[in-house]
Order: structure tokens, then sequence, then C-alpha cells
């Protein structure tokens, strides 16, 4: 069994892990705007963000922490932490998300609008020759006839 630490260390501790919390929200945060909402890109965001939970405690633990160990209060500061971030700063990151997604998409539709508007006015115009060709081929047909409605005389010489 460990040492019992003095309040200050255990403060500084806390507080690390903490920070560590708010690190770990934002990168899930993060990685869930890269990888987007599906469900198996949200489930890889979850396992990794649980193993990087893991991964930063125990370094932490063992490279700056005064006790050496994993603490529960340790575990209480990440997890307080990443709370925090989900609760303060997420609703301002999922603003400024909003505003990423309308600044990256907003050429592409300015430039399917000035593209778009000339190739459909293109195409109706080919379509509107196309359909009137079509109708006078028809007409011409129907006009043609392969045989005058003359009287047929029979038994006539």
């Amino acid at each position: 069994m460990a040492a019992a630490q003095a309040a200050p260390a255990l403060a500084a501790d806390a507080l690390c892990c903490l920070g560590l919390g708010f690190l770990l929200g934002a990168l899930y945060d993060l990685a869930r705007f890269l990888l987007g909402d599906r469900r198996a890109a949200c489930f890889a965001a979850d396992v990794g963000a649980f193993c990087l939970a893991a991964v930063l405690l125990c370094s932490f633990s063992a490279s700056r922490s005064r006790a050496g160990t994993v603490r529960w209060y340790m575990a209480a500061a990440l997890l307080a932490g990443d709370v925090g971030y989900f609760s303060v700063l997420a609703p301002a990151t999922r603003t400024l998300e909003g505003w990423i997604k309308w600044l990256l998409t907003r050429p592409a539709a300015l430039l399917a609008l000035a593209v778009g508007w000339p190739v459909r006015r293109m195409a109706e115009c080919v379509r509107r020759a196309y359909r009137e060709k079509k109708q006078k081929k028809a007409q011409a047909r129907r006009t043609k006839q392969l045989q005058k409605n003359a009287k047929v005389l029979y038994n006539s010489k």
C-alpha cells in the first residue's frame, strides 16, 4: 500500500488530471468531427477515447504523480475534466463545427450553382431541340402515305 500524500500534492495531481480530462474531451470531439456521426465511427471514437484515457492516466501517474500509482481521485478528476469539457465548451465547439462545415461546403455549393446553372440551360436547349426534331420526324411519318387514296377500279380495261 502506498503512503498517504499531502493535500497540496493531491491537489496538484487532481488539477493535472482535470486538465487531461479536458484534453481528452477535446480530442474526442475532434475525432467525432473528423470521423462523422456514423455508428461505426462513433464506436471507434468511443473505444479510442477509452484507451487514450487509460494511457493518459497510467502514464501521468507513472511519470508525474507524487504517488507513483493510479489513485481514485486521479480517475475522478479525469472524468470531471471530461464532463466539464462537454458541459462547458462542447456547445461552443458545436457552433464552431457548424461554421467550419458551412465554410468548407460553401465553395462547393457556389461552384455547383455557377457550373450547374449553365449546364442545366444547355441541357434544356439540347433536350428541346431533340424533342422538336423528334416531333418533326413523327409528323413527317404521319403525313407521308404509302398509297394514295384513289379509287380502285376492278375489272376495268
